[in-house]
């Protein structure tokens, strides 16, 4: 399915009253210009600003930027690819907010396994109100809320997933609280009325070894935009 075909998808679904009331463009900066190419979110070579959220062994959430990044050992970098090894639970972030986007990502797990892309994530915890596009093997693709966030729709229509040991193209395309899934070429979920709506992009560390790659995103509103204007963003 052509990206064109898949809009025309995206648009045809429906938004309540409510998520018209909270639509992204109102956090917008009327003043910004969007990009229609893509951006890459890892070079092969380092973190760069992503940011590594995990859970420490106290409970506690534990933040690592370029910085600190060598301080812990679940997601390492090797041969180009971004790599997980499961334990403890968290995530890899951007360090800017999404609302209206394609994110694209290649992955493969060595054994069958699990993951996730974690969506409008507004709040760093383990685990954050979001919501979830499934990697893991058997509902790859399925799209549903976490920790108290909503959408409605999402349920798998089919299965697409490539055996263990191969890479998968994934993408997830968001437009004004719509959500879909395409997984190697095919639609697999859909969604609408997501609330949140605009938020942080994540790749989990989920229990299983993981490998990532050409991690890239397209159309994006800046990191400032959860604060009220003029505020930096905080660590």
């Amino acid at each position: 399915m052509t990206r064109r075909k898949l809009g025309r998808v995206l648009a045809s679904m429906p938004l309540t009253a409510a998520a018209l009331a909270q639509r992204s463009g109102d956090m917008r900066d009327p003043d910004l210009h969007y990009n229609d190419g893509w951006t890459s979110l890892f070079n092969g070579k380092d973190f760069g600003r992503m940011v590594i959220v995990l859970r420490g062994e106290d409970g506690k959430n534990k933040k690592y930027f370029e910085d600190t990044a060598i301080q812990q050992s679940t997601f390492s970098i090797e041969d180009g690819l971004l790599k997980t090894t499961g334990t403890p639970n968290g995530y890899v972030r951007t360090s800017d907010v999404y609302d209206n986007f394609v994110f694209h990502v290649e992955v493969r797990f060595p054994t069958r396994g699990n993951s996730g892309v974690l969506v409008y994530v507004q709040r760093d915890e383990v685990w954050p109100k979001g919501i979830e596009c499934q990697l893991y093997a058997s509902h790859m693709g399925r799209i549903f809320p976490i920790q108290g966030a909503y959408i409605e729709g999402g349920e798998m229509i089919h299965e697409n997933p490539k055996p263990p040991g191969e890479w998968n193209t994934y993408e997830v395309y968001s437009e004004e609280g719509r959500l879909a899934t395409v997984l190697n070429g095919a639609i697999i979920g859909l969604g609408a009325n997501a609330n949140p709506r605009i938020g942080y992009i994540c790749l989990q560390s989920e229990g299983a070894q993981a490998e990532f790659r050409n991690i890239k995103v397209r159309r994006h509103a800046p990191s400032h935009h959860l604060w009220p204007k003029g505020e930096p963003a905080k660590r």
